[in-house]
């Protein structure tokens, strides 16, 4: 009798533990295939972020010629000199404006997806989230300057130029922007008017991309940290 007890209980006993082991098994596998899903994500939005590192620092370097074409125009004024030359680039780089274009797929997957609990970086998670937060305050930044340019700069600067134009002769930024064909000087008053509306809206736009540039990296860095692990 207790040999048959004996029997039973290491039977059940080896069925419990095979169950447990083909639970525990099938949990390690599902485990695993989604922290290869994750790092094939992870892997893609470091691509991700690597574009917006390249695409924020173009857009960084336009406001940045940009500020520094409205200073020298501002300089001008102040000396009362009579000619400013390259006042036709000047005034060309402070009718420039940006678009930042990003890609939230991965993002938008591993948050959708319900997987950011695997990341083993809670700082990580938050950053992520500040971040695409964050792009949004850039884009309405350089959307508030665009409109100004648009709907203020332009018409007040159609009255002084005969054409605004691409010409590879006079390089504005990369090759890409045109410029101005200036008829006769913009009065100065004016003129300045809205170079400081515009050199406010850059400062602000600098600041945006500046700090964008700073959680890129960190982000960067940290996604490297998680995927080591």
């Amino acid at each position: 009798m207790k040999n048959i007890l004996a029997r039973g209980g290491i039977e059940f006993l080896a069925v419990f533990l095979g169950i447990a082991l083909s639970l525990w098994v099938d949990e390690y596998q599902k485990s695993k295939e989604a922290k290869s899903l994750n790092n094939q994500i992870l892997t893609r939005l470091l691509d991700n972020l690597e574009a917006d590192s390249i695409d924020g620092t173009w857009n960084n370097n336009v406001h940045h010629i940009s500020m520094d074409g409205i200073d020298k125009i501002f300089l001008w004024n102040e000396r009362k000199q009579p000619f400013l030359d390259s006042l036709d680039i000047y005034l060309s780089r402070t009718a420039t404006f940006v678009f930042f274009v990003n890609n939230m797929e991965e993002y938008n997957s591993l948050k959708g997806s319900g997987r950011m609990e695997l990341l083993k970086d809670e700082k990580l998670v938050k950053k992520l989230h500040e971040y695409y937060t964050y792009l949004d305050w850039v884009k309405n930044l350089d959307t508030l300057l665009r409109n100004y340019v648009n709907e203020q700069y332009f018409p007040f600067m159609s009255i002084y130029a005969i054409g605004y134009v691409l010409d590879k002769e006079k390089n504005v930024y990369d090759n890409v922007y045109p410029t101005f064909t200036i008829k006769n000087y913009p009065p100065i008053d004016k003129l300045n008017y809205h170079l400081g509306i515009i050199k406010f809206y850059r400062g602000m736009c600098l600041m945006g991309y500046e700090n964008l540039l700073l959680k890129v990296s960190e982000i960067r860095s940290m996604i490297r940290e998680e995927l080591k692990g």
